[in-house]
């Protein structure tokens, strides 16, 4: 089940939300409802909370386009763009080898929301003129509460300061953030691209580790949130790399898997089951009269099983494209290609004939060995 859901798509690239994106619009609901001031209700303080959150990642839908049309710029494919609590993240295929198209890239983000602050700034400014712009400012320089309205001219004021916000939070040299990434596309320029990724990635968990401390100091449970996630996706971006270090060089048919068990397309869904039970593949062939009908994989023969029945026929469940695949590709592309793939599995074919299947599993072990004996297979 997918818990992302398609909003719209610009320049090829989806933009999705994930369901989790709810829970902000809860929260702004509950602030909302005490924001009420003077004749305004809690409806309007409500109104006013949302509305602001939507445009807020409206912005955050903005920064996350200036990195992906940037890379697109430079031939670089982008998945999706996916909107979650914490903020956008856009999955690109792969980032360049050049470090100065990284920089750019990454710094195409930033640049959406300084252009955006100026612009928002500048409207506000044309809008409620340069007393009502400064009143906040004094307001805090005095220590009094900040004056606080429920219309558009504020909604315009406060977006404009949340953009500069996510510039400056997006600039910490902390990986995996924009900030972090503009550090590796630097250090690349002096080092391999494999230790620049580790030099970022334990800035950005030291930065994690840091940031985490405080949100128990202040009981902050998205700081802790964000922590977190910084952690984690430092790590993972390390460990990406450094399997792709050990992968370089070597071909597809290193890795992939000897076909094994063949299926028919007439074969239920339960007669399947008995015979692939033990087997320890991720997809199976599904030929009729020696001709490739398709592939079932695991994943789908089992959610068929659950909706359709055991004695539903294959033929019903068959993944008709695949990714076909040639024993001398280099397993770096490959890799890219599998990604996004679902199944992830891709057919082997040399001669007209199929030899093996490659999943990304199988490429994940083979690094799991590398990892452990670099030189367990010869590279080219």
């Amino acid at each position: 089940m997918s818990w992302s859901f398609k909003l719209f798509t610009v320049r090829g690239i989806p933009i999705r939300v994930h369901v989790s994106f709810l829970l902000v619009l809860v929260w702004a609901v509950y602030i909302g409802q005490d924001l009420h001031t003077g004749n305004a209700n809690w409806l309007q303080g409500v109104t006013f909370m949302v509305l602001l959150t939507l445009l807020l990642f409206a912005c955050v839908v903005l920064h996350e386009l200036g990195h992906s049309l940037v890379a697109q710029v430079f031939d670089v494919k982008v998945h999706d763009i996916t909107l979650w609590p914490i903020g956008g993240v856009a999955r690109i295929m792969r980032m360049p080898e050049r470090p100065y198209q990284e920089f750019l890239i990454a710094a195409a983000g930033p640049a959406v929301n300084i252009f955006l602050t100026f612009f928002l700034l500048a409207v506000a400014l044309v809008w409620t003129g340069p007393e009502r712009l400064l009143q906040p400012v004094l307001a805090v320089l005095q220590g009094d509460p900040i004056p606080l309205s429920l219309d558009g001219q504020a909604m315009i004021l406060l977006l404009a300061v949340n953009n500069a916000l996510l510039v400056l939070f997006n600039l910490i040299p902390a990986f995996p953030m924009d900030g972090g990434r503009l550090l590796r596309a630097f250090l690349a320029a002096f080092m391999p691209f494999g230790r620049a990724t580790q030099v970022a990635s334990w800035l950005g968990q030291g930065a994690a580790v840091f940031m985490g401390l405080a949100a128990l100091l202040t009981a902050s449970f998205f700081l802790g949130l964000v922590a977190a996630f910084i952690f984690v996706a430092a790590w993972g971006e390390r460990q990406q790399v450094v399997s792709s270090d050990y992968l370089r060089g070597l071909r597809v048919r290193q890795a992939m898997q000897p076909v094994g068990i063949r299926l028919h397309p007439l074969d239920t869904l339960g007669e399947a089951a008995g015979r692939i039970a033990a087997s320890p593949q991720a997809a199976w062939l599904v030929v009729d009269g020696g001709r490739l009908v398709g592939i079932l994989s695991r994943r789908d023969l089992l959610a068929a099983l659950k909706k359709a029945g055991a004695s539903a026929r294959i033929a019903q469940h068959v993944a008709r494209e695949f990714l076909r695949l040639s024993p001398d590709d280099a397993l770096m592309d490959v890799t890219e290609q599998l990604a996004p793939a679902r199944p992830s599995i891709g057919v082997v074919i040399e001669d007209g004939q199929v030899i093996g299947l490659l999943g990304r599993g199988d490429i994940a072990r083979l690094a799991e060995v590398l990892a452990a004996h670099p030189g367990a297979l010869p590279k080219t």
